[in-house]
């Protein structure tokens, strides 16, 4: 079971790092916050699954540890879990526009707050641990449940598309979550626990956990390859606003899947923006017949009636 636990660990620990590192050169080339967020997320967690492997190496999977040596432990794991998921946290409220910075610390501290209390007021034993660990899976669950309401509040219907693509990830951290939480209780506070397998090995370390992080490690690769292979391909237009920045990190994925030229999605930039045919001459000097047709081109290949349904189509499917 040593030999599976190691190679496992190992795994998880690789598909941390090469995530933050895929997500941080995406960042570097899109500047997209959200991929930042990410990969100081997966960084952070790195040091959450490292931190207790060390202790597997360092004492043995048997060997008993000093106080001072787990309290240290326990203040780093407290130290790499309000990392890993307040970045997180950054990254949901980067991507729904949440500007309030009183609401993206308060959790922060929320968590923090009960973690060490959890150390100075529940006496050793399972049920420290479980409520040591729950913090996690309710941070998470105030994440899910956030952008949920967010989703239900908003009454643009662009925004409501933008964000109904991601209802099956949601629903998938949902599930993982509850696994996680069930899994401590079946650890932790049954007197007999049921896992015999590597949890009774390392019943600090929660596998579903890890599922979850992979999960969503392989939806953040899948995003950063996607923005590293669009700008490659095609350098990004940067405005300014909110709108503007949406619409410029979904503009080239878009333009690319309907084969856009380039002054086609120039025009369609502007088209997102609000602007009539006039409008989009006079800021790209063009003559009005031109961009009748640039936009009648865009319509034919995108399948696409008028401008209203094209708009629609944008943010439902970029």
């Amino acid at each position: 079971m040593g030999f599976v636990l190691f190679h496992y660990t190992l795994f998880v620990l690789l598909g941390s790092i090469l995530t933050s590192a895929t997500c941080l050169s995406a960042y570097l080339v899109s500047r997209k916050r959200t991929m930042l967020y990410a990969s100081f997320g997966f960084l952070f967690y790195f040091f959450d699954v490292a931190w207790v492997f060390q202790r597997d190496f360092f004492t043995g999977a048997d060997a008993g540890v000093g106080p001072a040596y787990a309290l240290i432990m326990s203040l780093l794991m407290v130290l790499a879990g309000c990392g890993f998921l307040t970045s997180f946290w950054l990254l949901v409220c980067d991507y729904v526009g949440e500007t309030r910075k009183a609401l993206k610390v308060i959790p922060a501290v929320v968590f923090v707050a009960a973690s060490v209390a959890v150390l100075l007021i529940v006496p050793e034993g399972g049920l420290r641990s479980f409520a040591f660990y729950s913090p996690r899976a309710l941070y998470l669950f105030w994440m899910l449940a956030f952008a949920g309401a967010w989703y239900l509040r908003s009454k643009d219907a662009a925004e409501r598309a933008r964000l109904r693509r991601h209802l099956g990830l949601c629903g998938a951290l949902w599930f993982l979550g509850l696994s996680v939480v069930v899994e401590d209780a079946l650890v932790f506070l049954l007197p007999d626990p049921i896992f015999i397998g590597p949890r009774a090995y390392a019943p600090e370390r929660n596998f579903a956990e890890n599922a979850l992080m992979l999960c969503c490690a392989f939806f953040a690769c899948r995003d950063a390859f996607r923005v590293l292979s669009l700008r490659f391909d095609r350098p990004p237009m940067r405005g300014g606003g909110r709108q503007e920045e949406l619409i410029d990190d979904n503009l080239m994925m878009y333009g690319k899947r309907h084969q856009l030229s380039e002054r086609e999605c120039e025009v369609l930039r502007y088209v997102l923006l609000g602007n009539d045919n006039q409008n989009i001459a006079s800021s790209m000097h063009l003559a009005l017949s031109t961009v009748k047709v640039h936009v009648h081109n865009i319509l034919q290949k995108t399948g696409q009636a008028n401008r209203q349904a094209l708009v629609q189509d944008f943010w439902k499917m970029s």
